[in-house]
């Protein structure tokens, strides 16, 4: 395994712990509703947002750029 792997576990564990760790149903509110939901569930959502809106903005920045002319090595 390498270290990247190791930590990358070691970093799951911790979030499954603190997600376990805070079961207690709370009151959403965003803009003009609100809902109860488990603060777990709430915790995942806002998680799993995080990371596709960092994927996607990443995702634009690593493009390969199509028009740019390849160097002659002849």
């Amino acid at each position: 395994m390498t270290p990247k792997r190791i930590s990358l576990i070691i970093i799951a564990i911790l979030f499954a712990v603190f997600i376990l760790q805070n079961a207690q149903v709370v009151e959403v509110r965003f803009l003009f509703w609100g809902t109860e939901a488990s603060r777990a569930i709430v915790l995942l959502v806002t998680f799993f947002l995080g990371l596709v809106s960092g994927w996607l903005s990443g995702w634009k920045q690593k493009k390969p750029a199509e028009d740019k002319p390849k160097p002659n090595m002849s």
